[in-house]
């Protein structure tokens, strides 16, 4: 078994300098993703990369909607003084054995239903569900490292769970025949072996073995169902919309240009492991000021990130998209999300210290259902960049609610000038470039542009925290 190290001390500089390792591991993952895509799509059929793209995609969604909120829950009991390693390991138990039981259910009924239908067995579904049920070991293994902060070993477990099981995949229908069924076999194979190497990382606890696990886990779950399934709507959502009110055609270009919101997403949720193992091992004297510091970390990430991805969307939609002029519009103001998710992320954390999960349960739905409403009008127009654009504001508008649900209980620890600030950067940034060409070349030099002008802010603000800070001898 592998040994498991004391939590890190408690000055916040060890997390500060993890969110590098979680923020390398989330861009390693994303360029795995995106150099399998393209070889798998030509090897396959439509219909078998239909089937495949259809089946990863649910198991991404499925497994952070049945996780309902638990894995940032251990995270934020690792630190409780109340025997909180031992409860953390149990509500970790709770979460791989919860999944684990769903995939049994889930796969013996589709056995069950294939074999009444008197077809073959669905094994792209199948391995889908029995994927699904192996990950939640994994979400809470995950869990439990960030808590004790060793982001080499968290970051490994999230490259074997995704990257290396797509590279089984795409390896599999190299050597064993183009079909869905091939690469998700592989797939699930590659799951497997990150979830042996999650249970030798970190061992769980059986929940019905420590008091009051079972009900607190349940306590904790249930509520968070309806946010986290309203999250990932929020997510991606508007393609389905698009979908049912205009057609394949629309929601397929918007989906092409998704990668703009869900890239910055990725990052951000890799950066906020650091971020909320900081916050959730503070002192209750320290967090006002470790709050306020890491607001403005996050904000200024999520302005650096957005910023630079809608920079990149004309190079981006010459690459991904048969239309990037129709499309570059699209693909600027979607990363608009990024600044609302960053204090959403960020007030999430603070919710969960606070324990005050129960907002959750209505919150975000609440979001969503503003949101849909905004876009439906829009969307059956087929109009993408009206769409996009709700698409942003109802992360605006998600990142304001929960700062506003927790504003009272921690004071003027907001950058809310900031915020502001950068939100208007951004927005003048996406006007901007909607005035330039939409032409390869002209791509190029505006992410040129923009990498040199965040590259000069980045050193005037270092340079300023500098002078700021007390010398040696002051």
């Amino acid at each position: 078994m592998v040994a498991e190290p004391a939590a890190e001390a408690k000055d916040g500089s060890v997390g500060a300098g993890s969110a590098i390792l979680y923020l390398a591991g989330s861009v390693l993952q994303g360029l795995g993703l995106l150099l399998i895509q393209p070889f798998a799509i030509r090897l396959l059929s439509p219909v078998e990369w239909g089937l495949v793209s259809t089946s990863v995609v649910a198991i991404q969604v499925v497994v952070v909607l049945i996780s309902a909120g638990l894995p940032l829950a251990i995270t934020r009991l690792w630190f409780d003084a109340s025997d909180g390693q031992r409860r953390a390991r149990a509500m970790y138990g709770f979460l791989a054995g919860g999944a684990a039981l769903i995939a049994v259910v889930t796969a013996a009924a589709v056995g069950l239903v294939s074999l009444a239908a008197g077809g073959a067995v669905a094994w792209p579904a199948l391995m889908a569900v029995v994927s699904i049920g192996l990950l939640g070991s994994v979400l809470g293994s995950q869990a439990v490292l960030r808590a004790q902060n060793r982001p080499v070993a968290f970051v490994a477990l999230s490259l074997v769970s995704s990257v290396v099981a797509n590279l089984a995949g795409l390896a599999a229908i190299q050597l064993a025949g183009p079909t869905a069924a091939a690469y998700l076999v592989a797939y699930t194979v590659a799951v497997a072996a990150a979830t042996v190497l999650a249970l030798l990382l970190v061992r769980p606890e059986a929940p019905w073995r420590v008091p009051g696990v079972l009900r607190e886990s349940t306590g904790i779950a249930l509520p968070l169902l309806p946010h986290t399934g309203a999250l990932m709507l929020l997510t991606q959502g508007a393609v389905l919309l698009l979908a049912a009110l205009a057609g394949a055609a629309p929601a397929g270009q918007y989906g092409a240009v998704l990668i703009f919101a869900l890239g910055p997403l990725t990052l951000l949720n890799a950066l906020n492991n650091a971020w909320a193992t900081r916050l959730m091992e503070a002192a209750a004297d320290r967090l006002p000021a470790l709050l306020k510091s890491i607001a403005v970390e996050a904000l200024l990430a999520s302005a650096a990130i957005g910023i630079l991805a809608s920079a990149g969307a004309v190079v981006g939609g010459f690459v991904l998209t048969e239309d990037p002029e129709q499309l570059a519009a699209v693909a600027r103001v979607l990363p608009m999300v990024s600044i609302g998710y960053a204090l959403f992320l960020i007030a999430t954390n603070v919710v969960y210290i606070l324990q005050r999960t129960r907002i959750m349960a209505y919150a975000t739905p609440l979001v969503l259902v503003l949101m849909v409403g905004a876009a439906t009008p829009f969307a059956i127009a087929g109009n993408l960049v009206a769409v996009g654009t709700i698409h942003a504001g109802g992360f605006l508008l998600l990142g304001l609610t929960y700062w506003l649900a927790v504003r009272k209980s921690t004071g003027k620890a907001w950058p809310v000038r900031l915020f502001v600030i950068l939100l208007a950067v951004h927005l003048a940034v996406v006007v901007t470039l909607a005035l330039l060409p939409v032409t390869f070349i002209w791509g190029v030099v505006e992410v040129g542009v923009v990498i040199l002008a965040l590259g000069a802010a980045a050193a005037v603000w270092y340079r300023r925290g500098r002078r700021s800070r007390p010398g040696p001898n002051t």
